[in-house]
């Protein structure tokens, strides 16, 4: 079941002062959030020396632009949004000099709240079969879940992301996208059709070749 994370009050206030330059405010709101943004950086690159680098420039951004904040979202949201869009960038950067075969996809195996991949790993770690194998059919599924991820359209990947692999609320992914929640909704239902028929689909090649 996915909750709505409490609106801090103080958060206003932080960064109310953090945009006239106090460093000491500044400073809390990194403490608030500096490990949710490392856990973002690492569900999407599984690199934990990577994960803090891309944190450490995400906070950089946010000082140099907290000044355009003009608080119509929570900072929370806005936090979320910037990490959000950095890890989707040096993802890409990563993809094409052959270091981003991981994303955070890989939470689809480890229990995030998805049905689809919740129902592809339960399948696979509860497999009498000897570990040998089903080591090699949860490799095989993860390709497939990559592959599947990867082939989906832009708009289509980032609702399945934020709702089925992060755990976000449709209300918090409507903010994160800056889009209706009924959009986020028909986005996620026609995401989830497509992943599901192309896993099912690859699948099926698979099981004729």
């Amino acid at each position: 079941m996915k909750t709505s994370p409490v609106k801090e009050p103080e958060d206003a206030e932080w960064v109310r002062r953090a945009q006239n330059n106090d460093l000491a405010a500044f400073d809390l709101l990194i403490a608030k959030y500096e490990r949710r943004v490392i856990g973002l950086c690492f569900r999407h690159l599984q690199q934990y020396e990577e994960a803090c680098d891309l944190a450490q420039e995400v906070f950089i951004q946010v000082f140099h632009r907290l000044k355009d904040f003009e608080g119509r979202s929570s900072f929370s949201t806005w936090l979320y949004r910037v990490s959000l869009n950095a890890c989707y960038n040096r993802h890409r950067y990563l993809k094409a000099k052959g270091r981003g075969g991981v994303t955070s996809l890989e939470g689809m195996l480890e229990g995030r709240e998805d049905e689809a991949g919740r129902a592809d790993s339960s399948a696979l770690m509860k497999s009498k079969e000897p570990g040998a194998l089903a080591e090699i059919e949860v490799e095989e599924t993860k390709a497939q879940l990559h592959e599947a991820l990867d082939s989906l359209e832009g708009h289509y990947r980032k609702a399945i992301e934020l709702v089925d692999i992060e755990g976000l609320s449709y209300e918090e992914a409507a903010e994160v996208l800056e889009i209706p929640v009924n959009t986020v909704r028909s986005r996620l239902s026609r995401a989830r059709g497509a992943l599901k028929s192309k896993i099912e689909r690859m699948r099926k090649k698979l099981g004729e070749s």
